[in-house]
C-alpha cells in the first residue's frame, strides 16, 4: 500500500488530529495524491477553521458523507443561512444513502456529527452541540475525533463559577490521548485541563497538571507560560500574550478563551482595570470571528465586572482603557 493509501486507511480508522499534521504535509508535498486524501486534508484544515476549495467528491457512500460534512463546514464559515440549510439537507441525504453494513459508516457518521456540532456552537445551540459531540466521543468512534469532541465538550461545560464538569471532560480527553499515543492532542487536552484547574481556583492542581505536561516535553512552552500566569512578576503577562498568539495560530478557542480569562483576571488583581478591560474586550472581538460561543463566556465575565465593580470603578476602567487604546494607535 502506498504512503497516501496508508494515511487514508488510518484517517478512516482513527480520524485526524494535530499528531497527523506533519505526516499529512509531507505526503502532500510528495506529489502523491488521491481524491479521498485531498478530502481528508480539507477536513483537517476546516477543523481549524481554514477555508478551502473542495475538489469533486470521491466515490463511495461514506466518502460522500465526508464531502457533505466538509461542505457544511464551509457553509458555517461563510455564515450564510441559505447555504447552511442546503448543506444540512445534502448531508442528511448522504447519511441516508449509507448501507448499515458499510464498515466506514460509523467513521462517516462521526465526521458528520463533528461538523454538525461545530455548526451548533456557531449558532449558540449548546444543547445540540453537546449531543453531537457526545455522539462523537462515544467508544468505537475514531480516536482522534473522540479526543477533539471531548475537548469541545470541556469548552461547552466551562462555567465561570463551576468549572468541574469541564475539568472532567478535559481529564478524559487527556487520558484517551495519552493511552492512544497521540502526544500533540494529549498536550492540548492537558493544557486545557490545567487552565480549567486555574478557573476552579485550584492552583495546586494546576501546577500538578501542567507540571506533567512539562515533564512529557510536548508543547511544554505553553504549559510553562500558563504556570507563569499564577506566579509573581510582570513577565508573566507577556508570556500570556504569547500564549494567546499561539492559541489563535493553532485554532484552539478553548485555550484562547482561558488565556484571556487568566490574563484579564491577573490585571484585575494587579489593580490595572483598564488593561483588564482592553484584554477581555479584544478577546471578545477575536473570538466572535471564529468561535462565538466562547466569546459569550468572556462577555459574561465582563458583565460580571460591570455589576460587581459599581459605576464609579467601571467608569474609571473605561476611561483608562480608552487612553490605552489611543496611546497604542499613535
Amino acid at each position: 500500500m502506498s504512503g497516501v493509501g496508508e494515511f487514508v486507511a488510518s484517517a478512516w480508522r482513527d480520524g485526524l488530529g494535530p499528531d497527523d499534521r506533519d505526516r499529512m504535509v509531507k505526503l502532500a508535498a510528495s506529489g502523491e495524491r488521491s481524491p479521498i486524501f485531498e478530502l481528508f486534508v480539507a477536513l483537517y484544515q476546516l477543523g481549524n477553521d481554514i477555508k478551502v476549495e473542495l475538489a469533486p467528491p470521491p466515490d463511495g457512500a461514506a466518502a460522500r458523507v465526508l464531502y457533505a460534512s466538509a461542505n457544511l463546514s464551509l457553509a458555517r464559515l461563510a455564515l450564510d443561512p441559505p447555504t447552511i440549510d442546503a448543506a444540512i439537507e445534502r448531508l442528511g441525504d448522504a447519511l441516508d444513502a449509507i448501507d448499515p453494513s458499510d464498515p466506514k459508516g460509523d467513521a462517516a457518521q462521526a465526521w458528520a456529527d463533528l461538523a454538525l456540532g461545530e455548526l451548533a456552537v456557531a449558532i449558540r445551540d449548546v444543547r445540540a452541540a453537546r449531543r453531537r459531540y457526545e455522539a462523537v466521543a462515544a467508544v468505537g468512534r475514531p480516536v482522534a475525533l473522540r479526543i477533539t469532541a471531548m475537548i469541545r465538550l470541556a469548552g461547552l461545560a466551562m462555567d465561570r463559577i463551576d468549572a468541574e464538569p469541564a475539568r472532567n471532560w478535559a481529564r478524559k480527553a487527556t487520558a484517551l490521548a495519552e493511552t492512544s499515543k497521540r502526544p500533540a492532542q494529549a498536550a492540548r487536552a492537558r493544557i486545557g485541563w490545567g487552565l480549567l484547574d486555574y478557573m476552579a481556583g485550584d492552583g495546586a492542581a494546576m501546577r500538578k497538571t501542567l507540571g506533567a505536561a512539562i515533564d512529557k516535553g510536548k508543547d511544554s512552552a505553553i504549559a510553562r507560560l500558563m504556570l507563569a500566569g499564577i506566579e509573581k512578576g510582570g513577565k508573566a503577562m507577556q508570556l500570556l500574550a504569547d500564549g494567546l498568539k499561539e492559541a489563535v495560530e493553532q485554532g484552539d478557542p478553548l485555550g484562547y478563551t482561558l488565556c484571556v480569562l487568566i490574563g484579564s483576571r491577573r490585571y484585575v488583581t494587579m489593580n490595572r482595570d483598564g488593561d483588564a478591560l482592553v484584554t477581555i474586550s479584544a478577546g471578545i472581538v477575536q473570538l466572535q470571528s471564529f468561535a462565538p460561543f466562547f466569546a459569550s463566556i468572556l462577555v459574561d465575565e465582563r458583565a460580571a465586572w460591570m455589576r460587581d465593580w459599581g459605576s464609579e470603578r467601571w467608569g474609571e476602567a473605561e476611561a483608562m482603557a480608552m487612553r490605552l487604546l489611543e496611546a497604542a494607535t499613535r
